[in-house]
C-alpha cells in the first residue's frame, strides 16, 4: 500500500535519498505513467525507495487566483491517490503550493527542496518539465544543474499515441469537446466523475427512466462538453451502464447544472448517499431542448437503444477495463 505525507517537513527519513518522480501530474495520463514507471525502475535497480513528489493545489491555480482564473482539473486528491495506489511506488509526497513557495527561483527550489529536505539520489521528470519562479527553470536546466549538486536526472521524452502527444493541455480540450473516446486513449482509462447521489425532482422516473442526480466530490473538476453520454457506473462495489446527462435540463428550462444518470441494471439497494463513480465512454448527442416530455422521452428510448448498439460494439475494448486503470506503457 503506498504511503502518502503531505509536506516537506513531514517525510520521513527513510524516504530521504529516493529516486523521486518530479511533477503536477493533473490527468495521471500514460505520459505520468511512463514517468512514474521510469523511477520504479531505477528505484529497483540503486536500492532505494521510490517516491513521487507533486503538489498541491495545482501551481497555475495559485498563480491565477488573483485575476479568477479557475484551472479544470483532471483528477481531484482522493483520485490521484487511489490511482497512485495501483502502481509499485512506495510513496507520495504532497507539497503545499502558495506563493511564497512559487517565488524560489529553480537554483532555490533545488538547493532546498531536492538537495536539503529530499536528498534525492536520482529525479525523474518529463522533457517539458517547469520549475521555479516565472517556470525559468525546466528539464535541461535541471539536469545540467545537477551535475554539480550530486544527484542524477533523467528526462522522459515526448510520449505519443497514434502521432498524437499525451500532454494534460491537450485531454482537457478534447474533454470540452465531448472527445471522451479520444482522451480516453491519452488517459490509458475513461474519464470519470465521481459524486454523491443526492435527491432530484424525479422527472425521470416520472418518464419511466429514473435517475441517479450526482453532486460532483470536487467543484473544480473538469466538466466535459454537456450533452448525453453512454457511461459505465461503479457503486457499492457494482458495475452498470447507463447513459448520462450533463448539463441543464433545458427541456423543464432549469437552470442548474446537473449530472443525472440513468442505470440499466441498477443495484437493488438504495443508492441515495452513495458514492458514484461515472466513466464517459461516448458522447451520444448534446443536450437538446424538446418542445414536451413526451419528445424527450421518446428521444431517451433511441438513446438508450444507441447505447447498447455502442456497448456491443465496445466489447473488447470494455472487456480491456475490466481490470481498472492497469494500462502498462512499453
Amino acid at each position: 500500500m503506498i504511503q502518502v505525507f503531505r509536506g516537506l517537513e513531514n517525510l520521513p527519513e527513510r524516504f530521504k535519498g529516493s529516486v523521486i518522480a518530479l511533477g503536477v501530474f493533473d490527468g495521471f495520463h500514460l505520459a505520468h505513467r511512463k514517468i512514474i514507471e521510469t523511477a520504479i525502475t531505477e528505484a529497483k535497480k540503486m536500492g532505494v525507495t521510490s517516491l513521487l513528489v507533486t503538489f498541491d493545489p495545482h501551481p497555475r491555480k495559485v498563480l491565477n487566483q488573483s485575476d479568477g482564473f479557475v484551472l479544470p482539473i483532471l483528477t481531484s486528491l482522493p483520485e490521484k491517490i487511489r490511482l497512485l495506489s495501483q502502481t509499485e511506488l512506495d510513496a507520495v509526497l504532497f507539497v503545499q503550493t502558495d506563493i511564497e513557495f512559487l517565488k524560489m527561483s529553480p537554483e532555490e527550489f533545488i538547493l532546498t527542496v531536492l538537495m536539503e529536505h529530499l536528498q534525492v539520489s536520482k529525479v525523474i521528470v518529463g522533457y517539458d518539465y517547469r520549475f521555479g519562479k516565472d517556470r525559468a527553470g525546466n528539464a535541461a536546466i535541471l539536469q545540467e544543474k545537477s551535475k554539480f549538486s550530486g544527484f542524477d536526472v533523467e528526462i522522459v521524452s515526448m510520449f505519443s499515441i497514434e502521432g498524437e502527444h499525451v500532454r494534460s493541455s491537450a485531454i482537457r480540450k478534447l474533454l470540452l469537446d465531448g472527445k471522451v473516446e479520444a482522451a480516453w486513449k491519452l488517459l490509458g482509462r475513461p474519464y470519470s466523475l465521481t459524486g454523491k447521489v443526492i435527491k432530484g425532482f424525479g422527472r425521470g422516473h416520472a418518464l419511466g427512466f429514473p435517475t441517479a442526480n450526482i453532486l460532483p466530490n470536487d467543484s473544480q473538476k473538469l466538466i466535459p462538453a454537456f450533452g448525453v453520454y453512454f457511461s459505465r457506473v461503479h457503486v457499492k462495489n457494482s458495475v452498470s451502464y447507463g447513459m448520462s446527462n450533463l448539463g441543464t435540463r433545458k427541456t423543464f428550462d432549469a437552470q442548474e447544472f446537473s449530472i443525472e444518470v440513468n442505470l440499466f441494471d441498477p443495484p437493488t439497494v438504495d443508492l441515495y448517499g452513495e458514492e458514484i463513480e461515472v466513466e464517459l465512454l461516448k458522447k451520444l448527442r448534446d443536450e437538446i431542448k424538446f418542445e414536451s416530455a413526451d419528445e424527450l422521452k421518446k428521444q431517451m428510448i433511441n438513446d438508450k437503444m444507441l447505447c447498447m448498439k455502442i456497448k456491443n460494439e465496445m466489447e473488447d475494448k470494455l472487456n480491456g477495463i475490466d481490470e481498472r486503470y492497469q494500462a502498462r506503457v512499453s
